[in-house]
C-alpha cells in the first residue's frame, strides 16, 4: 500500500513530549483547557480549522489536519505561545502516516512513561471531546482521534495488560512503598482530580493510617470522604498538614508551584511524590535532609523494571496499531469522495 501521499499528508501532530524535553520545560509548555481552546481558535484563525489539543504530564502536543502550510502556522503560533522556552530544540512535528501512527501509539499507552499506561486513553477521549465542543473537530480529524480511541481499546483487551492497568500515579504510588512503606503512614494528598483520587484510593489500600486531601474547592475534595474515609483541610494549611504527615502526594492543575521550600517546617522524614506538570512541589525541597522527593521524570527511571516487563507486548501492540492504521488510510483514501487533493486542502 503506498504511503504518506496526496491527502494523507494533510494530517500532522506538533508539539514536545517527555522523551525530548524535561521537567524544567513541560512546567512551561502545558495548556490549560481554557489556553487550549484559545489555541484552537488561533488555529482556525489562520486557516487550520480541524485541531485538537492534548496536555498531560508528559506530552503538549496538537494534533491538525490541514496543507503543508498548516505546520509552518502550528509551529509558530506554538512557539509563540510559550516565549520564555526556546521551544525549537525540543519541538517535533510529524506528518501523514508518521502522526497517524504515533497518535494511535499514544491513546494506547505505547508512547509513555509507563508502558501501557491506561490514563492517557482518558485524555485522549477528553481532547477530542473538547475539539468536538468547539467545533474544531471536522469529519476528517473526528474520525481519526475515534479510530486512535478504538485502536487503543483493543490493544489493552488484547494484550491484557493486568488486571489493574498500570499508570504513572500508581508507578509512583508503588515506588514510595517500597521506598518508606505506605501500610500505618499519614497520607496527605494534595488535588482531589482523577489522579489525586487514584491515589487516595491507593493509600487506603495499603494500610495508611490515615488519609487527608485538600483541594482549592473544598466541595470537590468532600467527595473524597465518603470514597476513602480521608480528612479534608483547609487549603492554606497545606504546608502545615505536608510538614505533620508522612507521605506527600500532589497532584494538582495548577500553573504554579503550591508547596515551597522555604515554607515546609520539617521535623520528621516526610516523602514527597509530585505527580502534577506542572511541577506542585518546589525542586529545592529535596535539598532538605528529612525529604525525599519523586517527581514525574524519577518515576520513568525508577520503573524500569515495570517497563522492561511490558516491553515484550509492544510489538504485538504494534502490530494492532499498523492494522487500524491501515484502516483509517482506506477511510481516508475512500472516504473522502473523489474531491481532489486540492480541494481538501482548502
Amino acid at each position: 500500500m503506498p504511503r504518506n501521499g496526496g491527502i494523507l499528508l494533510n494530517f500532522h501532530c506538533t508539539g514536545v513530549s517527555h522523551r525530548d524535553a524535561g521537567a524544567d520545560v513541560r512546567d512551561v509548555v502545558a495548556f490549560s483547557p481554557d489556553a487550549a481552546l484559545r489555541f484552537r481558535e488561533a488555529l482556525a484563525a489562520e486557516g487550520v480549522a480541524q485541531s485538537a489539543v492534548l496536555s498531560t504530564c508528559n506530552r503538549c502536543e496538537v494534533f491538525y489536519w490541514g496543507g503543508d502550510d498548516a505546520k509552518g502556522t502550528a509551529e509558530r503560533l506554538f512557539a509563540a505561545e510559550f516565549p520564555s522556552v526556546d521551544v525549537s530544540k525540543v519541538m517535533k512535528t510529524r506528518s501523514g502516516v508518521d502522526a497517524l501512527t504515533y497518535l494511535f501509539r499514544i491513546a494506547a499507552g505505547l508512547e509513555s512513561m509507563i508502558l501501557g499506561e491506561y490514563q492517557i486513553l482518558g485524555q485522549v477521549k477528553d481532547a477530542h471531546a473538547a475539539a468536538l465542543a468547539s467545533g474544531h473537530a471536522g469529519r476528517e480529524l473526528d474520525r481519526i482521534l475515534r479510530d486512535a480511541v478504538t485502536c487503543a481499546k483493543k490493544v489493552k483487551t488484547e494484550l491484557d495488560i493486568g488486571a489493574v492497568p498500570p499508570s504513572v500515579c500508581r508507578a509512583g504510588m508503588e515506588i514510595v512503598d517500597k521506598m518508606c512503606g505506605i501500610a500505618g503512614r499519614r497520607v496527605f494528598v494534595i488535588g482531589s482530580g482523577r489522579t489525586g483520587t487514584l491515589a487516595a484510593k491507593f493509600a487506603r489500600r495499603r494500610g495508611a493510617s490515615s488519609i487527608s486531601v485538600c483541594n482549592r474547592s473544598p466541595e470537590r475534595a468532600r467527595r473524597l470522604e465518603e470514597e476513602v474515609g480521608a480528612k479534608v483541610v483547609d487549603y492554606a494549611l497545606r504546608h502545615e498538614t505536608a510538614a505533620e504527615s508522612d507521605i506527600v502526594v500532589s497532584a494538582t492543575a495548577s500553573p504554579h508551584t503550591i508547596l515551597h521550600a522555604d515554607q515546609l517546617r520539617l521535623a520528621h522524614p516526610v516523602t514527597f511524590l509530585d505527580l502534577a506538570s506542572p511541577r506542585d512541589v518546589d525542586p529545592a525541597v529535596a535539598g532538605n535532609p528529612l525529604a525525599r522527593l519523586v517527581s514525574i521524570d524519577t518515576i520513568g527511571e525508577l520503573a524500569a523494571g515495570d517497563r522492561l516487563e511490558r516491553e515484550r507486548l509492544t510489538e504485538r501492540g504494534m502490530e494492532i496499531v499498523a492494522s487500524s492504521v491501515d484502516a483509517i488510510l482506506r477511510w481516508l483514501r475512500s472516504g473522502t469522495g473523489e474531491r481532489r487533493d486540492e480541494d481538501v486542502r482548502r
